[in-house]
């Protein structure tokens, strides 16, 4: 079975994900699964931030180099989607651990049940929602044709103005790529793109590319969060996908970071396509980094 992007973007309760995209399985999985992966990952210092003092420390973390009110409006949506999964299989203050394994049929029942047809929020939105007030975007084409769920997600919820919700799509936007394997090409792609993109903060946003030929080349953000400084190391905060929950990890080092991601996502791509490769902010991270 073929991973492709929607598998990163997509809920299991829509329906029409096979008419968008003919050659996606009809049943994308939404859940981040990392046990074929739990060697190279490691123990992680993580938390789902459902204690009051996990979420108080992200919080003055995230507060000393990002806006107020997009923290505040970060921290109430997470307070919301550990409340509406009522906690369940949730992880409160930092410890180190293995990666946790979710109890997703539980959390997507609850959500159903209070939710409805609301899908939640993912790794992209949240990642805007705290960094828009730092970013510059100029006024550049996009293709916004993969972000159907994050657009539909965004104008239920009421999450950004008209105004942000454009640049959203070009910060997300696909982008066209060669048809080759070679990631050093498809990084000087999204490289460009992202060149259009002023980052006016110290908090960085961190992304896994994913490279896609299901209609021509193209290169594709499948996964995204934010780093900043933190006391000795760095926190490093996402939202796994729409349903599935947030996440808080505390590394010593960057390349600590990189290294997660790059293993979490490693197998996001099959024998045609480019492996996954990272960027920070608008830089590419040489794999010598987190490559082992």
């Amino acid at each position: 079975m073929k991973k492709r992007f929607l598998w990163l973007m997509l809920p299991l309760v829509l329906p029409l994900t096979a008419c968008q995209h003919s050659k996606v399985a009809t049943k994308p999985n939404n859940t981040i699964n990392t046990t074929s992966n739990e060697k190279q990952i490691g123990r992680l210092n993580l938390s789902n931030m459902s204690s009051d003092k996990s979420l108080e420390q992200v919080k003055t973390a995230l507060s000393q180099q990002l806006a107020p009110d997009n923290v505040n409006q970060f921290i109430e949506g997470v307070k919301d989607y550990n409340d509406t999964v009522e906690k369940v299989s949730l992880v409160g203050d930092f410890a180190k651990r293995k990666p946790p394994h979710y109890d997703m049929a539980k959390i997507d029942q609850l959500w159903a049940a209070k939710k409805g047809d609301f899908i939640g929020t993912n790794c992209r939105i949240n990642t805007f929602m705290l960094l828009k007030d730092k970013l510059t975007i100029q006024d550049i084409n996009s293709d916004d044709s993969l972000l159907f769920s994050d657009k539909d997600a965004i104008r239920a919820a009421n999450l950004f103005t008209e105004e942000e919700t454009n640049r959203f799509k070009q910060l997300f936007s696909k982008v066209t790529t060669e048809p080759t394997k070679d990631v050093a090409i498809h990084a000087k792609k999204m490289q460009a793109h992202l060149s259009h993109v002023s980052f006016n903060s110290p908090a960085k946003m961190v992304s896994v590319v994913l490279h896609d030929n299901l209609d021509g080349d193209a290169l594709f953000i499948g996964h995204v969060g934010v780093l900043v400084e933190h006391a000795d190391g760095y926190l490093f905060v996402e939202k796994l996908s729409f349903q599935d929950p947030f996440q808080a990890i505390l590394f010593d080092t960057k390349d600590d970071c990189y290294r997660y991601l790059f293993n979490t996502y490693k197998k996001y791509q099959d024998s045609t396509t480019a492996a996954p490769f990272i960027m920070e902010n608008d830089q590419f991270v040489s794999p010598k980094r987190y490559k082992s």
